[in-house]
């Protein structure tokens, strides 16, 4: 047997090894969840071909083949609008809110329920009629739990599908971040929730691979998000941060390339977790089995030029205006909805390194040592509140229940 320190390093080696086995068989496990969940969106795509196509921008002017039409939007879209300041994201006013009262949340918050008009116009003057018909998507809405003690806000951003009070609670571990001295807004995202045509329809369209529904719903919610923190930073929030999953973790990653601390819109801090960087490659490879996208293939249509027309919005077009330190990219090695590169190329574009777990998109095992780095850091830049009194004893903040809808970009 093995005596000393050869027994020890021994000892050593062989928990390691069985660490390295049990996080691998974690990882393969999540993406396997990840994998069942995108045939099943694939499925779906194909049968659910309501209104125009995307890919064949049948809604989209010049008349012309697909492909024309497409590159006719990309370049309408990129023209003089890939900088900062944009004018396709224009800066809002302060919003008259309107405040619900929903009682008392944890750790003695006071919930109340937050809308205003959503007073977006869209760039082009073909979506504006697709826009106005939407009217439950023309009243922005968020959920916040305030201490009322002017400490940093966090703004959750949710993923595709979401906007339910309930899960997002959840999903992002509310009253572990009350606990940590922060107050929360969730945010609910156009054609969402609330602000979808019908309840079962949470996300219907957006996004999807037609640009116009596509960019005008992110420029919407890049608007609306910056009243949002005109409202938070009135109201004595001494910070405004976000954290954004999957499709919030895009819209996260965007907002931080749009508004800085500067801006009373902007972000004192952004944490991207899962995110979509690249739209347009992302939704070609979720509808790769579809019909449609077999005729796009044929019309000319490529992942390349939906991204172009994507660009506009797209979090890596524009520099990061959030500085180095307050920004962070948490993935899992085992995400198949939006893949490991996706999150590398929003933290090369930051010039970060991306925190990571091992688990997936849905089942995000591992997370919570990302999630309590992340709030330590932005502790040690000052970050935080008065925590309450007497904090209840609460676990970390743990992988969260699958949802009945997957949220996913």
């Amino acid at each position: 047997m093995p005596t000393g320190s050869a027994g020890t390093a021994g000892s050593a080696r062989g928990k390691s090894g069985t660490v390295r086995g049990v996080r691998g068989v974690l990882t393969r496990a999540s993406a396997a969840i990840d994998r069942g969940v995108v045939r099943f969106l694939e499925r779906r795509i194909a049968a659910r071909r309501s209104g125009a196509d995307p890919r064949e921008a049948t809604r989209a002017p010049p008349v012309g083949d697909p492909r024309t039409r497409l590159i006719a939007l990309a370049a309408a879209y990129g023209d003089g609008t890939l900088g900062a300041p944009s004018p396709f994201f224009p800066e809002p006013a302060a919003p008259d809110v309107a405040l619900a009262p929903r009682g008392d949340g944890p750790l003695g918050t006071q919930v109340i329920d937050l809308s205003y008009p959503s007073d977006y116009e869209p760039f082009m003057a073909a979506a504006r009629d697709l826009h106005l018909r939407a009217t439950a998507n023309l009243t922005a809405r968020a959920r916040w739990w305030t201490s009322g003690h002017g400490r940093p806000t966090i703004v959750v951003v949710h993923g595709w599908g979401g906007g339910n009070h309930w899960v997002t609670q959840r999903t992002f571990t509310v009253a572990y971040w009350l606990r940590h001295g922060y107050d929360v807004a969730a945010f609910v995202l156009p054609y969402h929730g609330d602000r979808a045509s019908h309840p079962l329809r949470s996300g219907d369209g957006f996004p999807s691979g037609d640009p116009l529904r596509t960019n005008e719903g992110f420029g919407q919610a890049i608007y609306d998000l910056r009243g949002l923190a005109k409202f938070l930073r009135g109201r004595g929030a001494s910070a405004v941060g976000a954290l954004g999953m999957s499709l919030g973790g895009y819209t996260t990653a965007l907002w931080a390339s749009i508004a800085g601390p500067d801006d009373p819109g902007g972000l004192d801090f952004a944490v991207a977790m899962i995110p979509a960087v690249a739209m347009g490659t992302l939704l070609w490879r979720l509808g790769a089995t579809t019909p449609a996208h077999l005729r796009a293939v044929r019309a000319g249509v490529s992942a390349e030029l939906l991204d172009e027309a994507f660009a506009v919005h797209a979090p890596t077009t524009r520099p990061v205006r959030v500085p180095a330190g307050r920004r962070f990219v948490i993935a899992g090695r085992g995400d198949r909805i939006t893949p490991p590169e996706q999150a590398e190329q929003l933290a090369a574009h930051w010039g970060d390194q991306v925190r990571w777990f091992d688990g997936g998109h849905l089942a995000q095992v591992g997370r919570g040592d990302a999630i309590r780095q992340v709030r330590r850091e932005l502790g040690a830049l000052g970050f935080t509140g008065r925590e309450p009194r007497m904090p209840p004893r609460s676990p970390s903040p743990p992988a969260p229940a699958t949802p009945a809808r997957p949220e996913v970009p």
